[in-house]
């Protein structure tokens, strides 16, 4: 049993030491992104909630 942990986790070292990490730039950048378009659709959509309860008020 524990064999077959230890063999996992020698693998699973190996396979992490394969993936292309990204630079702390690159990092940095893509949270930027995300949060930028994050609170752009946040804005949209609460844009949109509030014309369209403001449309159902004239109505009801």
């Amino acid at each position: 049993m524990f064999k077959k942990i230890k063999k996992f986790l020698d693998e699973v070292k190996v396979e992490m030491s394969k993936v292309s990490w990204p630079s702390h730039q690159e990092l940095v950048n893509s949270t930027l992104i995300v949060v930028v378009v994050s609170l752009l659709f946040t804005a949209y959509i609460f844009l949109a909630d509030l014309l369209i309860s403001q449309i159902v008020k004239i109505f009801y």
